[in-house]
């Protein structure tokens, strides 16, 4: 075969191939896997599942899979999110139903749609991410027999609401960082774009907390958690932290 041939070949199957950004949840005992670990769980449930993904060429040969921002460990998430590159058209349902029969318990594959080739990559352009705060309220419990109780929770309330406001306009919010060369502490204010009331269920609370993510940086939320908790007065107990939306410009990624 010869030169020109090929290159008509080459073209002929890169207009077969498929981007296909996939949308899935990480919950349960598996949000405790690494990054890189995950990245080897889809490769080898891909494997299973014949899914037919591009390989990439060199001599270190990989499956053509992108994943968006890294989830700290041991946070669970609602919204993550990958790219496949695919060898070939195929039902967005089929390939749904395929890898959740072969993903194990804690990833799920939630929506899957079919994007341009020329797409940027999920980590150039995801830029915000959201997260639950999960925080139970360190204290004796209160007694609801007691009216005055009401007015308490409510004056809790908004107790909180108001730390959100101080806490958004504070100059600057530190975190301490473990790091090789020991402790250091980093303005954490610039990555920190809102928090506020979810819900309020006495003694539990949730937060909503966004902050920038990407090729801004990421910040790990259990930091702005640890500041928000240290500016109130109140002592609570981190319960959970799920992150819950990853957007582009304000909007979803799928």
């Amino acid at each position: 075969m010869n030169l020109s041939s090929l290159n008509r070949l080459r073209k002929e199957l890169n207009n077969l191939e498929q981007l296909v950004r996939i949308k899935y949840c990480k919950e349960g005992p598996i949000k405790y896997i690494s990054h890189l670990n995950l990245a080897q769980v889809f490769t080898r449930t891909l494997r299973r599942a014949g899914i037919p993904v591009v390989i990439s060429n060199g001599f270190n040969p990989r499956f053509r899979v992108s994943f968006g921002p890294p989830l700290p460990l041991g946070i669970s998430s609602t919204s993550e999110y990958l790219d496949i590159r695919i060898k070939e058209e195929i039902k967005v349902e089929e390939l749904i139903e395929r890898l959740n029969l072969e993903l194990p318990q804690g990833l799920k594959i939630l929506q899957a749609k079919i994007i341009p080739s020329s797409a940027d990559s999920l980590a150039k352009v995801i830029d915000r991410a959201s997260y639950v705060i999960t925080l139970k309220i360190k204290e004796k419990p209160l007694d609801f027999e007691n009216k005055n109780q009401e007015d308490e929770l409510m004056e809790l309330k908004q107790k909180i609401e108001k730390n959100n406001k101080i806490f958004l306009n504070l100059n600057a919010i530190i975190a301490e960082k473990q790091t090789k060369n020991g402790i250091k502490r980093v303005d954490i204010k610039p990555s920190i774009l809102d928090v506020k009331l979810q819900n309020f269920n006495y003694p539990i609370l949730k937060l909503n907390l966004q902050i920038r993510i990407g090729q801004q940086g990421n910040l790990n939320p259990r930091y702005a958690v640890k500041a928000w908790i240290s500016n109130f007065t109140n002592k609570f107990d981190i319960v959970q932290i799920c992150r819950d939306g990853l957007y582009v410009r304000g909007e979803t990624v799928i």
